[in-house]
């Protein structure tokens, strides 16, 4: 069986007892880039079998890997600051999955940050039997350990004005740097980041790459993936001409390599490159035009889903999904739409907040402009929602529910997500009855919608109760909207 490490409240008996002392030998320092064959010896007696490096992590590493490579039996990594591996439950950075060769991967935005300076690793097997190789049992197990350090050199030079595609790879944590020289003659400049399917943020800094937020002299982090930063301009602050760095990193996601385009500009206006705003495509059905009419807001304190209900962008949510932290309408709420289900939606508008209903948590927006600010064509038209009767509905009818829920993409941001379940009930609320469902709504669904077989508008999924692992859906029906809303949402499509 596998020695399971104990918990730290009786490591004074693991500074004792010699069961739980680790036989580290003689501690190598391992050399950045290159691998090291060493092995374990499991001959002792006493003691968890281990072996011990020292790597040194440089200023310039955004992150490092420690991978091991050809052992044949379970053996598991510690790093730590200290060189004691006794107490291997005080490891700052533990890998120790069913995988005989291990890999840790740390950066300086994990959880506990990866720092500047000496670490030591340590290789153990934590077993208390000696491991079958070959049909036999062994006293010593080889393996093979490489350390590499993921730097925070400048991948290309921006020239200003002229976009350049750069790709974040899961290998370097997420994490790219360019670097653009300012003119003396510039007054400001702007960075824009677009084309892509990732939650991107961006650090700059002058001097050296930021690797977190901490180094940064400007900050760009937001719930959006066209991310935008504007440097100077700023009368409490000196504009500072020359050589920036700009750091661009997905924050979220880990697992997939993601493609963005970024584009530096001597202005503090969005670049033409970037604002143009297309004209929606015509639906081919009538699930394309629901697909269309559910959108993605953007909030300055989270996600979630709202639904168009006008040709000239009249939009119903969720008030808790465009209030902000301080209990007060986020200042700006953006827009996405589904222009592919296979990917996340396109961030192409902006909204204004017309109404809301803090106790039914229900909330007014009309789409007003493009997603920089700019004007819209004019009449330009959106796909909408007919709304449905929801008093209509029996226990046991089915529904759908559209939207954009955390767990329906697997980068750090979503394409929209189609669930399905029956009305499993009502409930009685002030002014209107909430209907129940089996439904699968997750964080993100709030303010997406919910749609009868004829993809009309029956409501807006609000939230679920969880009681010990049982799940129920809560919908706002179309019936409990205001209706001085509904009022003008048929002024605005009977023009």
């Amino acid at each position: 069986m596998k020695l399971k490490i104990i918990p730290a409240v009786i490591c004074l008996f693991i500074l004792v007892s010699p069961l739980f002392a680790a036989k580290t030998g003689k501690t190598e320092e391992l050399a950045a880039g290159a691998e090291k064959s060493s092995s374990i010896d499991l001959s002792a007696d006493f003691g968890i079998p281990t072996r011990t490096f020292s790597v040194r992590v440089p200023k310039s590493a955004y992150g490092i890997r420690l991978s091991l490579d050809g052992a044949q039996a379970d053996l598991d990594l510690f790093l730590n600051r200290s060189s004691k591996s006794e107490n291997l439950t005080a490891s700052d950075f533990v890998s120790e999955d069913d995988e005989y060769n291990e890999t840790l991967f740390i950066t300086r935005q994990s959880d506990t940050a990866l720092e500047t300076g000496l670490y030591y690793v340590s290789v153990v097997y934590q077993y208390d039997y000696l491991p079958m190789i070959d049909g036999k049992r062994v006293d010593e197990i080889d393996f093979t350990i490489k350390y590499e350090i993921i730097t925070s050199d400048p991948e290309t030079a921006l020239t200003p004005g002229i976009p350049e595609t750069i790709m974040l790879k899961p290998e370097n944590g997420m994490f790219a740097v360019v670097s653009v020289d300012i003119p003396r003659t510039a007054d400001n400049f702007r960075i824009d980041v677009f084309n892509t399917d990732a939650d991107i943020d961006i650090f700059a800094a002058t001097k050296t790459p930021a690797k977190s937020r901490d180094e940064a002299m400007y900050v760009s982090e937001s719930m959006l993936g066209t991310e935008s930063l504007i440097i100077g301009g700023y009368p409490q602050h000196k504009f500072i001409t020359g050589r920036y760095y700009i750091t661009l990193l997905d924050q979220l996601a880990k697992e997939l390599p993601r493609e963005l385009s970024v584009l530096v500009t001597l202005d503090t206006e969005a670049p033409e490159l970037i604002t143009d705003v297309p004209i929606l495509p015509e639906p081919i059905d009538s699930f394309e035009a629901a697909m269309l009419s559910t959108v993605e807001i953007i909030a300055e304190n989270g996600k979630g889903s709202g639904c168009i209900l006008s040709r000239d962008g009249y939009t119903v949510t969720n008030w808790h999904v465009v209030e902000g932290s301080d209990g007060k309408p986020s200042e700006e709420i953006f827009a996405a739409v589904s222009l592919s289900t296979f990917k996340p939606p396109v961030e192409l508008f902006q909204a204004e907040l017309i109404d809301y209903d803090e106790e039914l948590d229900l909330a007014l927006l009309r789409i007003n402009a493009g997603r920089y600010g700019q004007e819209l064509s004019y009449n330009y038209e959106f796909p909408y929602f007919h709304l449905g009767d929801p008093d209509s509905l029996r226990i046991s009818q089915p529904l759908g529910i559209l939207g954009y829920p955390e767990v329906g993409g697997t980068g750090s941001r979503t394409s929209i997500t189609f669930t399905s379940g029956i009305v499993s009930g009502f409930e009685a609320a002030p002014g209107c009855s909430l209907i129940k469902t089996d439904a699968l709504i997750g964080s993100g669904n709030s303010g997406g919608a919910v749609i009868n077989a004829y993809y009309e508008l029956l409501g807006i999924p609000g939230y679920i109760m969880d009681i010990n692992s049982d799940k129920m859906g809560y919908i706002y029906p179309v019936s409990c909207f205001p209706d001085d809303w509904i009022d003008m949402i048929e002024e605005a499509n009977n023009r």
